[in-house]
C-alpha cells in the first residue's frame, strides 16, 4: 500500500479502531487514507460495504475520480452517487448497490448532506445500511454536522447504530468553538465526551450568562421565548468565555489524528498580490449613492441582517452591476467593467506563458459574465457553479487536470471543497465571498498533494471601495462574515478610512 508517510502512520495508529476523527488539513490527502482504510479492512473480511457523506457536488468526485484513480487492482468494487436529479441509470446503480446480488465486492455509496435532510435520500441512506453486515460510515467534511440541532445531524445519528466503523475527517474541526467537538464525537462514540446532553457539554466548556442577568432576560423577552436559551458570557473585548479546553483536548486524543500541511508535505510557498482597479464614473457614483441609501434604509438599525446587507450591495456593485427589486434579472451598470478588463487582461498573459489559473467568483452573474469574456477572448475554460451539470463538473476537472484547458471558473462554495487543480499556477478571486473557511478551502485546491509549482493567489479589487477591506482581513485569516456580524467591520468608506489607520 503506497503512500505518504503521514497517511501510512494514521492508518497505522488507529484504522483497526471502530471510530476515529481524521483532522487533517485541506491538501494533505483525507479521502486517500478513508478509502485505503476501507481497503484495508475489507481485505481482511471485516467491511463490506462504505457509506460516504461529503458537501454537495464532492460525492460524485467520490465515486468519479478519487476511487478510480486510487483503489488497487486487486480490489472489486462498484460505486455509485446518490443524488435527487439522478437519471434512470444511475437510480439503477444506487438500487443495485443497496440491493446486492453479490457477496465479496466493496461496495460504496456517496451522498450529499443535504440528501439525509430529504425523506427519500435517508430511506435510500437506511436501505444501503441495511444492506451490509460490516457497514463504514465516513463523513467527509464533517464540521457540515457539527449543530446537533440541525436536522442532517439527527439523521446521521439516526443512521450510527448500522456502522461498525465510524469516520469523521475535516481540516476545520472545531472552527472556533469547543461547542463543534460535540455531535462529530457524539457520531463516532458517545462514551468519548462522557456525556449525550449537547446542554451539559456546553455547561462544561464555557461560561453561561447565569439566570436573571438582565441580558439573558432581554433576548428571552424581545425574541418571546418560553424559555430560558443558553448564552456564552464573554469577556470585555467581546471573546466568548471558554474553559476545561485541556480536559476536552484529553478526553479526544485517544481518538484523533490531527495533521498540518507543514508537518507532511513539502509544498512551495502561496504568493499573494493584490492588483487595484478604479472604478469608473458610473461606478462610483452608483457605489456612493448606494452608500447614502444603505445609511437612510439602516438608520437605527444596527442588526447582523442589515450589515450583511450593506456589504454585499456594495461588492456587488464593484463587480459591475447591482440587483433592483423592479428588475427580475441583475442589472449591468452602464458603461466598461473595468474589474472584468483586468480579470481578462491578467488571464491572456497567464495563458500565453503556458500556464494554467483558476478563477473564483462568488455569484452567478459574475461566471456567466467571465465566461462569456473568456469566450470572447478566444480563451478556453471549463465552469464550476450551481447551474452546472455533474457530467460538466467531471469534465471540467479532468480537462483542466489534463491541461486542454488553461481556465478553470468557479463559485467557492461549489467548488472550494473537494476537488483536486493541482494543474493551475495561478488562482484570482475576481470576488470574494465572507467566509474565511469559503477562502482557504478554495485557495487548497491547487495547494495539495503533488503540487511542484509555486501558486501566485491574486485578488482584484476596487481601490477606496469594500474590496480592499474584504482583501486585507481575509489574507490577515480573519473571518470577514464574523466581523460583519459583530459589527466590528468597515462597511462604509470613512469606516474604512478610519478603519485602516487602526490596522483594521
Amino acid at each position: 500500500m503506497s503512500g505518504m508517510t503521514h497517511q501510512l502512520r494514521c492508518l497505522k495508529q488507529h484504522g483497526d479502531k471502530p471510530a476515529y476523527a481524521l483532522f487533517a488539513e485541506m491538501g494533505t490527502g483525507k479521502t486517500w487514507i478513508a478509502m485505503m482504510n476501507a481497503v484495508d479492512l475489507w481485505r481482511r473480511g471485516h467491511v463490506d460495504a462504505v457509506l460516504v457523506f461529503a458537501p454537495n457536488g464532492v460525492q460524485t468526485n467520490w465515486t468519479r475520480i478519487e476511487l478510480p484513480k486510487h483503489m488497487p487492482k486487486d480490489v472489486q468494487w462498484r460505486a455509485a452517487a446518490w443524488s435527487s436529479g439522478n437519471t434512470k441509470e444511475e437510480r439503477q446503480k444506487v438500487a443495485e448497490l443497496c440491493y446486492p446480488s453479490a457477496t465479496g465486492v466493496l461496495r460504496f455509496l456517496a451522498m450529499n448532506w443535504e440528501a439525509i435532510q430529504t425523506e427519500k435520500g435517508f430511506v435510500c441512506a437506511e436501505t444501503f445500511c441495511r444492506s451490509s453486515h460490516k457497514l463504514m460510515i465516513v463523513c467527509d467534511e464533517s464540521d457540515n454536522v457539527k449543530d446537533p440541532r440541525a436536522k442532517r445531524t439527527k439523521a446521521l445519528m439516526k443512521l450510527k447504530k448500522y456502522a461498525t466503523w465510524r469516520r469523521v475527517m475535516t481540516g476545520t474541526p472545531i472552527d472556533g468553538s469547543p461547542f463543534s467537538a460535540f455531535a462529530q464525537f457524539n457520531f463516532l462514540d458517545a462514551a468519548i465526551l462522557g456525556t449525550t446532553s449537547y446542554t451539559a457539554f456546553k455547561a462544561e466548556y464555557a461560561e453561561m450568562l447565569p439566570a436573571g442577568s438582565p441580558l439573558l432576560n432581554a433576548i428571552v423577552k424581545k425574541g418571546n421565548l418560553r424559555f430560558t436559551p443558553q448564552i456564552t458570557a464573554k469577556d470585555a473585548s467581546g471573546r466568548p468565555k471558554y474553559r476545561n479546553l485541556e480536559q476536552l483536548k484529553r478526553l479526544i486524543d485517544p481518538y484523533t489524528f490531527r495533521v498540518k500541511k507543514e508537518e507532511c508535505l513539502d509544498l512551495p510557498k502561496k504568493m499573494y498580490k493584490t492588483v487595484l482597479f478604479s472604478l469608473t464614473k458610473e461606478q462610483d457614483a452608483i457605489y456612493e449613492k448606494c452608500e447614502e441609501e444603505c445609511r437612510l434604509m439602516f438608520e437605527g438599525i444596527d442588526t447582523p441582517f442589515a450589515r450583511l446587507t450593506i456589504a454585499t450591495k456594495l461588492t456587488q456593485i464593484t463587480s459591475g452591476y447591482y440587483l433592483h427589486p423592479n428588475s427580475p434579472e441583475p442589472v449591468r451598470i452602464e458603461g466598461r467593467n473595468p474589474k472584468l478588463d483586468l480579470l481578462v487582461e491578467r488571464v491572456q498573459t497567464i495563458v500565453d506563458a503556458g500556464a494554467q489559473v483558476i478563477i473564483w467568483a462568488r455569484y452567478t452573474v459574475e461566471i456567466e459574465d467571465i465566461m462569456r469574456r473568456l469566450g470572447e477572448a478566444k480563451i478556453s475554460a471549463g465552469s464550476y457553479y450551481g447551474a452546472t451539470t455533474r457530467d460538466a463538473r467531471t469534465e471540467a476537472i479532468d480537462a483542466f487536470e489534463r491541461g486542454t484547458i488553461p481556465v478553470f471558473v468557479g463559485n467557492q462554495q461549489a467548488g472550494g471543497t473537494g476537488i483536486t487543480l493541482i494543474a493551475a499556477s495561478y488562482v484570482i478571486y475576481f470576488s470574494n465571498n465572507f467566509r474565511l473557511r469559503d477562502r482557504l478551502q478554495s485557495e487548497d485546491r491547487a495547494h495539495r498533494i503533488g503540487q511542484t509549482k509555486t501558486v501566485t493567489y491574486i485578488n482584484i479589487a476596487a481601490e477606496n471601495t469594500i474590496d480592499e477591506a474584504v482583501v486585507r482581513n481575509l489574507e490577515s485569516k480573519k473571518n470577514v462574515a464574523d466581523m460583519i456580524v459583530d459589527g466590528k467591520f468597515p462597511l462604509y468608506r470613512k469606516e474604512m478610512r478610519d478603519g485602516q489607520r487602526q490596522g483594521v
